[in-house]
């Protein structure tokens, strides 16, 4: 008889119990997934201005300002954290007010290296004309920029015959976006043909033409693909850069020229 009240005892609280579990149970919620940000690409804004006055910014608001002979024609008045670049003193990329006053850090006219936080800046000898590279007093010099994953090289007024190896090996082999003459900045050169051999030697894959004239400018249009933008800046993506050396035409006439080389207007 006891053993059966038991039995019945035990039954019962088994029931409570089986109720208890299912009145407290939780189904499982598998966790929400997070989409993986797609990463924003790397760009480089920029302004050319006239002779071989460019500007260079990033997304952050970082500025290089490169052969600057006339301030007014900048997108906006110099800042103590802007660089300074300037190849040679000649008054067609110098203005000795403008560089005297400037606040934040340069290279004038000096062959050295520059690094501020992750840019970095090389300085390097090169001559205005075909005559040999001056070891004490250069006259011109090559800017060999590294800017938000970009390498960038402003070529000033080079007028040698052909880089150096010593250049080239401080250039190096993958140049994103080069500035650079296409007229002959000394020496005789009746074809305008330096100028080019020069640029292939570096062989950006973006070239925007400096000190130009319009028959060296058809000339570089029949060698490469070509396009304009008539905008005062043009913010170009890393991964949209050009697989072969292409011609981006900048600056107060580019419509003009795009029109006589048939260029198609840039998209960027």
């Amino acid at each position: 008889m006891r053993t059966s009240r038991w039995t019945a005892l035990l039954a019962v609280a088994a029931v409570a119990l089986a109720g208890c579990s299912g009145a407290t149970s939780t189904p499982t919620v598998a966790p929400t997934a997070v989409p993986t940000p797609t990463p924003t690409p790397a760009t480089v804004t920029v302004a050319y201005e006239g002779n071989c006055q460019v500007e260079l910014m990033d997304s952050s608001g970082r500025r290089i300002l490169i052969d600057v002979y006339d301030p007014t024609l900048l997108t906006s008045p110099a800042r103590a954290t802007d660089i300074l670049l300037t190849t040679h003193t000649h008054s067609d990329h110098y203005l000795e007010s403008f560089e005297q006053s400037f606040p934040g850090k340069k290279i004038t006219n000096k062959t050295t290296e520059l690094n501020v936080g992750d840019i970095r800046i090389k300085s390097i000898s090169a001559s205005h004309s075909d005559a040999p590279i001056d070891p004490v007093d250069p006259s011109n010099h090559i800017f060999v920029i590294d800017f938000d994953g970009f390498r960038i090289v402003h070529g000033g007024s080079t007028g040698q015959l052909q880089l150096t190896s010593d250049q080239l090996t401080a250039i190096g082999s993958h140049v994103d976006i080069a500035a650079m003459v296409l007229i002959n900045t000394g020496g005789l050169d009746p074809k305008d043909e330096k100028a080019m051999n020069l640029i292939k030697q570096v062989n950006p894959k973006l070239l925007i033409p400096t000190h130009f004239s319009l028959d060296t400018m058809k000339a570089a249009g029949k060698t490469m693909p070509a396009t304009f933008s008539a905008k005062k800046t043009v913010t170009i993506p890393r991964d949209q850069l050009p697989a072969q050396m292409s011609l981006l035409i900048l600056g107060n006439h580019a419509g003009d020229f795009g029109t006589i080389l048939s260029a198609p207007e840039s998209t960027w």
